[in-house]
């Protein structure tokens, strides 16, 4: 039995970029360690900060950011190595550690998707220089291909694209395969949130199921590679009424954006590629949704299928007539909850939540293992840890949750 471990990390050194290109580097200026720009993408960044009362104001952006989650950036930023050069053996980064590190623990191939890409990125924004956030991603790309280069039939990068270029992706996907990546990074939000139009307005986003981006679906299929959404800390956006409660702080508003919010976005990105026929178009189409949890998964299939009259429960049947939400514009030839189980898969955090009750409720199909090593909220014992939970089960079933995606992508 193969265990093909869907999300672990690299952590990317503070100097990998100048290492890559010292021109997108130079442009930039020094780079800045995690911690330096944690407060940029965790904090709120809402201008109705600016309407709550004045005993509710922040006094920084890092004074909307959780105590217990600050300690948590903390020690991430403590586990990024300073200089590539410095960090041999080190299976943070180092391909010959991490493939020790693998074998201790029984797992044959890692995804490896990025850590510390955001460095630079949030850098970019800083400087209004959105047009080098493309040319970082392909930075990546390459970096990840180079320091992985010899031991990619194990180690597998995780394809950056960016969707609002599609085919400079679908070429980026294309070079990336060859060279051993199996997997492919998608958003957990409508394409081009936050960019605006020639009249300065607010653009239009697009659904990632807009008839735009077919030809990424079409090439995944051909080239054998999942579509990756790792949405981990990213929020959907709640109305910011939540954080006028009359409070001394915006505690209750981040728990809600950090807890509660982040189930909102796998759901909506499934629930539109269901829908909208993606998954119908593209029946070879593998899609992993990494790094928010599963215990949201038995509502998602339940109340998907009851909202188009596919639902199937003797026991609650009744006689009755009663219409569902869709009726006849609902023309797909399965149930939603037959695409999910045909072509996503979802990885537990394997510390934070039980597999088991998920496993019951909605089948092995839907659940595939991950480490999320090495981040602080992963773990380097996760097989020992699901291991406990499995022993009860077929081993067909075992097989399905630890080595399923290899079979859907033909690794």
């Amino acid at each position: 039995m193969r265990i093909i471990d869907v999300d672990a990390h690299l952590h990317e050194p503070v100097d990998w970029l100048e290492r890559t290109d010292a021109k997108i580097a130079a442009e930039l200026g020094p780079p800045e360690r995690f911690i330096g720009v944690a407060a940029s993408v965790f904090g709120i960044h809402n201008p109705a900060l600016s309407q709550l009362p004045d005993h509710q104001q922040p006094g920084s952006t890092w004074d909307t950011v959780l105590p217990g989650f600050v300690k948590h950036l903390e020690m991430t930023d403590d586990r990024q190595p300073t200089r590539q050069n410095e960090a041999v053996g080190d299976p943070v980064v180092d391909p010959v550690a991490r493939l020790k590190l693998c074998g201790a623990e029984g797992i044959d191939i890692q995804f490896l998707n990025p850590s510390f890409l955001v460095n630079p990125l949030v850098q970019a924004a800083r400087r209004r220089r959105f047009d080098l956030s493309w040319k970082i991603r392909q930075a990546w790309n390459r970096w990840a291909m180079d320091t992985m280069s010899g031991y990619t039939d194990r180690l597998k990068p995780v394809t950056q694209i960016d969707l609002n270029d599609v085919p400079a992706s679908i070429a980026e996907m294309t070079r990336m395969r060859a060279l051993g990546s199996r997997g492919f990074a998608i958003g957990e939000s409508p394409v081009g949130v936050g960019r605006f139009g020639s009249d300065g307005q607010g653009a239009l986003a697009r659904s990632i199921t807009h008839p735009d981006f077919e030809p990424i679906w079409s090439a995944a299929e051909d080239l054998g590679m999942a579509a990756i959404a790792h949405v981990g800390f990213s929020r959907e956006r709640i109305q910011f009424g939540w954080a006028n409660n009359g409070a001394a702080d915006l505690s209750t508003y981040s728990l809600l954006s950090m807890a509660i919010a982040p189930q909102l976005g796998p759901q909506l990105l499934l629930g539109a590629l269901v829908y909208d026929g993606v998954l119908e178009r593209h029946p070879k189409l593998t899609v992993i949704v990494e790094e928010v949890g599963i215990s949201w998964l038995p509502h998602l299939v339940s109340v998907m299928d009851h909202a188009v009259g596919r639902s199937r429960n003797a026991l609650l049947a009744d006689g009755e007539f009663r219409p569902d939400f869709a009726g006849t514009a609902y023309k797909l030839p399965l149930a939603p909850s037959e695409y999910l189980r045909r072509q996503v898969t979802v990885t537990p955090l394997v510390v934070n939540e039980p597999i088991k009750p998920v496993l019951d409720a909605v089948g092995p199909e839907l659940l595939c293992f991950s480490s999320d090593y090495p981040h602080v909220e992963g773990t380097g014992s996760a097989v020992a840890i699901c291991e406990r939970q499995l022993a009860g089960y077929s081993p067909a079933i075992r097989e399905r949750f630890y080595g399923g995606v290899a079979q859907q992508i033909g690794l």
